[in-house]
């Protein structure tokens, strides 16, 4: 695992040695836009006496587009931009001080709600194919049922479609025309 750690405007103070992790300390919090990242191995720890807006910006732009589990230590922050940050669910925010004997602590509460938010954001993405699936599924039947079948035999006409193609019936209402 590799720990990317950035302290803006104060000195590190965590002096990370654990043997089994590779520690790169990044200058400026922007470096870390030139690095590839892998979601399963690398970490950001984020150290700043107040955050601000800039890097607010920088950090959602990696939750979106790059993330990996990413702990946030400020003394001060706004409460809407503290807000807009933990809204991804993937990111374990420390407030005040942070105390360098709880690193490993905090790693590990990092990567599990990582973890945790990437399952739940998975079975959204699930819920929300599924629910998708099953509105065209509705428009389908009631094409049927314009043409003079009821509800329960446009079901298993589309049933039986689906069953003589080896495909669920999900996959057949995606190739059928609306039109």
């Amino acid at each position: 695992m590799t720990i990317y750690t950035c302290f803006t405007d104060q000195p590190d103070e965590l002096h990370i040695h654990d043997t089994h992790w590779q520690v790169t300390s990044l200058t400026k919090l922007q470096d870390i836009e030139r690095v590839p990242l892998c979601n399963e191995q690398d970490l950001l720890v984020y150290v700043c006496s107040e955050m601000i807006g800039v890097d607010l910006q920088l950090l959602l732009r990696l939750m979106q587009f790059s993330p990996i589990p990413l702990v946030v230590n400020a003394k001060c922050w706004q409460k809407e931009d503290l807000t807009r940050l933990l809204e991804c669910g993937r990111v374990t925010f420390v407030p005040g001080e942070f105390e360098p004997a709880r690193l490993k602590q905090v790693i590990e509460l990092a990567k599990l709600r990582f973890s945790l938010a990437n399952e739940q954001q998975q079975k959204i993405i699930q819920l929300e194919s599924s629910l998708a699936a099953q509105k065209l599924l509705a428009k389908v039947k009631a094409r049927l049922q314009q043409n003079g079948l009821s509800e329960s035999q446009a079901h298993k006409l589309l049933q039986k479609q689906a069953m003589d193609s080896g495909i669920s019936i999900e996959q057949l209402v995606h190739q059928l025309p609306l039109s």
